[in-house]
């Protein structure tokens, strides 16, 4: 980053991560002259944020949090340094499609998505010189109405980085994400955390679909706990394969994970589903599946939940 100039950090997608990120930096950085939040958001959201700025509650406050600029126009939104990409995994290739040509310079984009494959995907549409730092949040954030976003429970902690990779503004972004109240950690080793979170969340979003039961209840029965260990050590099967380090005390560190989660809190896959609305069903399922054939590991418990999830979700197997 360049201190002799302004840095602009653009949000995209504000739903319940976006509208964390985005509305902490926003209400820091309201009125710090070297440093714009815009959001790029659109629809009832984008109204309701020109409006009355974004509502953010966390932690027991409320922050009323107002970008320099919330719109969806590439020529309104003009070059930007910071990129932080909060959509959906199947948004994000249009996200780089509309918004590739505003990233100035030796810009950087940072992504959040649930997703171990997303390097691949994304680096052949950005610009030579912008560098990527794949990320991976641990949240629990949703939209209460257009222009509110709540912060539920749990942790709220944001890693990104590279892998193997040193660099510098990594940590000049990581301080700069802290200093609004992020909690964010510069990664060279960015690989093994995505791998960690993705071990986590993917199963908890096919059980708590399957068996439409919150984080907390995924313990409270036998068939619901025997499939979460279950898938999630099919995923350590398939991490050590493609040889990602990863702890051997995985699944029993993931089932005490969920016990940080209180109260009535959904994966975003189980709401889309039960919404109709588009899934991230590829990232999280079915890569999965066809990754482990490529390598000729056995995915029964996951080949289970596809199955269990068409029978219960009709829509799916018209998308599938």
């Amino acid at each position: 980053m360049d201190n002799s100039k302004k840095t602009r950090i653009a949000i995209a997608g504000i739903g319940g991560i976006g509208g964390y990120i985005g509305g902490k930096l926003a209400h820091h950085y309201a009125n710090v002259e070297e440093v714009e939040i815009i959001f790029i958001a659109r629809g009832d959201m984008a109204v309701a944020i020109k409006k009355n700025g974004l509502w953010l509650d966390s932690n027991d406050n409320s922050y009323q949090c107002k970008p320099v600029l919330t719109s969806d126009d590439p020529s309104e939104i003009g070059k930007v340094d910071i990129l932080i990409v909060c959509t959906k995994n199947f948004s994000v290739e249009d996200i780089f499609i509309k918004y590739a040509h505003n990233l100035s310079e030796n810009a950087t984009v940072i992504t959040t998505q649930n997703t171990v494959n997303g390097k691949a995907k994304i680096t052949p549409l950005l610009p030579n010189a912008v560098t990527l730092m794949e990320g991976s949040i641990y949240i629990a954030s949703n939209i209460i109405k257009p222009g509110k976003i709540q912060h539920v429970s749990g942790p709220a902690k944001l890693f990104f980085g590279t892998d193997g990779d040193i660099v510098d503004k990594g940590y000049a972004i990581a301080k700069l994400l802290n200093d609004s109240g992020i909690d964010a950690t510069y990664s060279t080793n960015i690989n093994a955390v995505l791998w960690k979170k993705f071990m986590f969340v993917s199963p908890a979003a096919l059980v708590t679909a399957i068996f439409e039961i919150t984080f907390s209840e995924i313990l409270e029965t036998t068939k619901s706990e025997y499939l979460f260990i279950n898938l999630t050590s099919e995923l350590m099967q398939l991490a050590t394969a493609k040889n990602i380090p990863i702890d051997d005390n995985t699944v029993l560190n993931n089932m005490n994970l969920l016990l940080n989660f209180k109260g009535n809190v959904k994966s975003s896959f189980q709401l889309d589903l039960q919404q109709n609305k588009p899934t991230e069903i590829d990232s999280l399922l079915k890569y999965v599946i066809e990754e482990s054939k490529s390598l000729q590991i056995p995915t029964p418990h996951f080949e289970s939940a596809l199955a269990q999830l068409k029978e219960k979700y009709l829509a799916l197997s018209y998308n599938l």
